[in-house]
């Protein structure tokens, strides 16, 4: 991870973006949630997804209304599938997760040198133990990895 990355709790002042993230629990059968949230005061790029164990994944875009730019999301994930993602690369997820020491990390890693950028919020259950980290700016290969995956199965 970079030098300049600072780790620890989540603060007290959080953003109001980052407050109003998606904080429903994981579902059940989910291995992760992967939330991209501009810093910017335009959230018609913000988007996020859940991948299942099985291979399910669900992915909705912000409708682009930047009326309300501090409300991250303001459209629901789809109630189908976006797209069927082979059990081989839900394993390389897995695994990216678990090589990156993801269960590990503080819940609030931030590069306090970018003035704009985007906020990350990774959800994943790693042995049955749900752990949710934000990514401040902080864009670390298992962020890059995970902000990827849109172009590989977006319709």
């Amino acid at each position: 991870m970079n030098g300049n990355v600072v780790a620890g709790p989540i603060p007290e002042d959080l953003d109001l973006r980052l407050i109003r993230r998606d904080t429903d629990p994981l579902p059940p059968d989910a291995l992760i949630k992967f939330q991209a949230i501009s810093r910017a005061k335009d959230p018609s790029n913000n988007y996020r997804w859940i991948l299942y164990e099985d291979g399910r994944w669900f992915m909705a875009w912000h409708s682009g209304d930047t009326s309300d730019w501090q409300t991250p999301f303001d459209t629901v994930l789809p109630a189908e599938p976006t797209a069927m993602i082979a059990k081989r690369d839900v394993k390389k997820i897995e695994k990216e997760l678990k090589n990156a020491g993801f269960a590990g990390q503080s819940p609030y890693l931030a590069d306090p040198r970018v003035e704009d950028g985007t906020y990350y919020v990774v959800t994943a259950r790693l042995k049955d133990q749900v752990h949710e980290v934000i990514y401040d700016a902080a864009y670390p290969p298992l962020v890059e990895y995970l902000d990827g995956i849109i172009y590989e199965h977006q319709p």
